[in-house]
C-alpha cells in the first residue's frame, strides 16, 4: 500500500513539473528575425505569464527540423518557400504573411568601398563576397538579384557561402570579405558594417515572412496567443523600429 501511495505521490509530482511546459510556447524563427523577436518574447510574457522560448536558425534548417518533429508551436520564415513546404507535408494549422524586408549589400565599416550598382562587385576589390547558402532565403535573394543584374556569372567563383544570413554579417564584421548580402535589418544591429548598396526590389521575389502555426496535437492555446500578438499594435512597434515592413 505505500508503495503504490509512493507511486502516486511520484506521478503527482513529474505531471506538475511537466505542467508549466505545456503552456510554454516554441517559436522557431528565422535568424534574422532573432533580436526583435527575443524582444517580443519578452513583452508577450510580461504581459501573459506564458513562457515563449525562441529558436533563431536559417528558415531551411527550422523547417526541415519541424519535418522531423522538432517540438515547436509557431514558425515565421524569412521566405513563403519553407512556409509552403511545410504546408505540402500537413503541418500547418494557419498562416499569414507578417513581415517585409529589404536587400543590402555591406562592407566592413572600416573600408572606403563605394558601390552604385551591382556590376561594381566585378571590381578587382571585391575578392570575396559573401551570401547565404542556396537554401537560404537571404542566399536565394542575393543570388537571384545577381543573376537578374547579369553578374552572377563574373563573381560565382568569389562567393563565400555563410550558414545564414547572419553568418554572412560575422564574415563581413570580421573582415574575412570584402563585402557580403544581409538583409537592412541585420545591417541596422552591426557598427562593424556599412551599407554600400540597397538592392532594387524588381531584381529579386519580394521579401516575405510568413508566420505559421503549426499542428499539435493536443493543441497548445498560449501558441494561438502568441499567433495573434505577433499581429497586434505592441508587436508591430517592435518590428518597425528594427526596421521590417509589417505587412498586416
Amino acid at each position: 500500500m505505500y508503495r503504490s501511495f509512493a507511486v502516486c505521490c511520484l506521478a503527482l509530482l513529474v505531471a506538475g513539473c511537466q505542467a508549466p511546459r505545456r503552456d510554454a510556447v516554441r517559436l522557431f524563427a528565422a535568424a534574422s528575425t532573432r533580436d526583435v523577436c527575443e524582444a517580443v518574447a519578452r513583452d508577450f510574457t510580461q504581459e501573459t505569464g506564458v513562457t515563449v522560448e525562441v529558436n533563431p536558425a536559417a528558415s531551411s534548417t527550422l523547417a526541415t527540423q519541424i519535418d522531423n518533429g522538432a517540438d515547436a508551436d509557431l514558425f515565421l520564415s524569412a521566405d513563403a518557400q519553407w512556409a509552403d513546404y511545410l504546408e505540402k507535408r500537413g503541418h500547418v494549422a494557419e498562416r499569414r504573411d507578417l513581415l517585409g524586408n529589404r536587400l543590402v549589400v555591406v562592407v566592413p565599416a572600416d573600408h572606403d568601398a563605394a558601390l552604385d550598382n551591382l556590376e561594381g562587385l566585378k571590381d578587382g576589390r571585391f575578392h570575396r563576397i559573401a551570401l547565404g547558402r542556396a537554401d537560404v532565403p537571404a542566399g536565394a535573394y542575393a543570388r537571384a538579384a545577381l543573376k537578374n543584374a547579369g553578374v552572377w556569372d563574373a563573381v560565382e567563383k568569389r562567393v563565400v557561402e555563410g550558414g545564414d544570413v547572419r553568418a554572412v554579417l560575422t564574415y563581413v564584421e570580421r573582415g574575412e570579405v570584402d563585402a557580403g548580402f544581409v538583409y537592412a535589418t541585420d545591417a541596422r544591429v552591426s557598427s562593424r558594417v556599412r551599407v554600400v548598396y540597397v538592392v532594387p526590389e524588381k531584381l529579386h521575389p519580394p521579401i516575405r515572412y510568413p508566420l505559421v502555426r503549426l499542428k499539435r496535437d493536443p493543441p497548445n492555446p498560449a501558441a494561438a496567443r502568441l499567433y495573434e500578438y505577433l499581429s497586434g499594435d505592441a508587436a508591430r512597434k517592435r518590428f518597425e523600429d528594427a526596421g521590417f515592413t509589417v505587412v498586416r
